[in-house]
């Protein structure tokens, strides 16, 4: 098969992340692949043909088997550019997110409002619209054709032969001394619900914690540190490329998100059998056991403060979590489960 992508940007974000590695899967399988981007942010490598586009540039649909589309824009550019007259081509959308949920964090309940309704509207002309949980898929029931909706679970492959910068490692070191290390590799927004491990922290002792990323939240995440009295317990160390490459510095890693599509960072905790801390969310539920997590009640502190301290003394949570990796995440898994859906009528 021959499939374009339609991408935001090659930005180093989860949504790219994910058509990255089902571009270099594909290409493995012999299929051909080529690459259509918005924003001039090339942050990822792609190992096929890529495009520079803007919202009126012409793209040779008939040319491609599939068109799959990841985010807003390249939706909307679909929707606007795709033949009235059906063809051969099939058109794909993933959605990576719960689209009014996600958008009332981050913009005012009107600007929310009205940039969903445009998005949900853009994919009925989708020919599949493809979730990341079978939540998603029943939070999506209520606006879109159940007939167009399929689930596929993401997946996550890394580079081991990567390591972190020697200064970061002995940062990291010294900063943690004999405490025992929370990770959290994020973008630092409200829905990341990073505000809670801080809160935590401030009733632990022997606990240290590790932030890599930055965003929005940064100056008032220090802040409430600084509040707390727990600044000298939090190493905040910026953003880092391929930031999984530290999970191996972490006793835990913790997830205390208030919404999540479908996190990849899990994907890399499980990789590397550490222990995951998360919150009871539905997606966190819907994927993993109790016995392959330590969960908390989402914004119950000393639920997370009880939740941290369970896993720092329970590494089968990390062994078991691998497992499951091995068996519902891996590559090939999800490779077959897009085949099927682009096969799918």
């Amino acid at each position: 098969m021959k499939i374009a992508f339609l991408l935001p940007s090659l930005a180093n974000k989860a949504p790219i992340i994910v058509a990255n590695e089902l571009v270099r899967l594909l290409l493995e399988k012999g299929h051909s692949c080529d690459v259509y981007y918005f924003d001039d942010i090339c942050e990822l490598p792609f190992a096929c043909s890529t495009y520079r586009v803007n919202f009126f540039s012409k793209i040779d649909f008939a040319s491609y088997d599939i068109i799959h589309s990841h985010g807003l824009r390249p939706d909307l550019y679909i929707f606007f550019h795709k033949p009235l007259i059906k063809s051969k081509c099939r058109f794909v959308s993933t959605i990576h997110s719960y689209i009014f949920k996600d958008l009332l964090y981050t913009y005012n309940s009107c600007v929310a409002i009205i940039a969903g309704c445009l998005w949900v509207l853009s994919l009925y002309r989708q020919d599949s619209i493809v979730v990341l949980s079978e939540n998603a898929k029943e939070y999506y029931r209520k606006w879109l054709p159940a007939s167009k909706l399929h689930v596929a679970y993401n997946t996550r492959n890394i580079n081991f032969n990567i390591s972190p910068e020697p200064e970061d490692i002995a940062i990291i070191q010294r900063f943690k001394g004999e405490s025992k290390l929370i990770g959290v590799n994020a973008f630092l927004s409200p829905v990341k619900g990073i505000d809670m491990l801080i809160k935590a922290l401030a009733l632990l002792s022997g606990v240290k914690l590790c932030i890599i990323g930055t965003g929005q939240s940064k100056d008032e995440l220090m802040a409430l540190s600084r509040k707390l009295e727990v600044d000298d317990r939090c190493l905040f160390l910026g953003y880092r490329a391929d930031a999984y490459r530290y999970l191996p510095l972490y006793d835990v890693y913790a997830m205390p998100s208030r919404s999540e599509g479908f996190p990849l960072t899990l994907l890399e905790a499980a990789i590397y059998s550490k222990p995951f801390i998360c919150s009871d969310i539905p997606i966190f539920r819907e994927l993993l056991l109790d016995n392959e997590a330590s969960f908390f009640g989402l914004e119950d502190i000393n639920s997370l403060k009880n939740a941290i301290s369970y896993g720092l003394c329970h590494n089968d949570i990390g062994n078991n979590l691998h497992m499951k990796y091995m068996k519902l995440f891996s590559p090939s898994i999800f490779l077959n489960r897009y085949l099927k859906i682009y096969k799918s009528r």
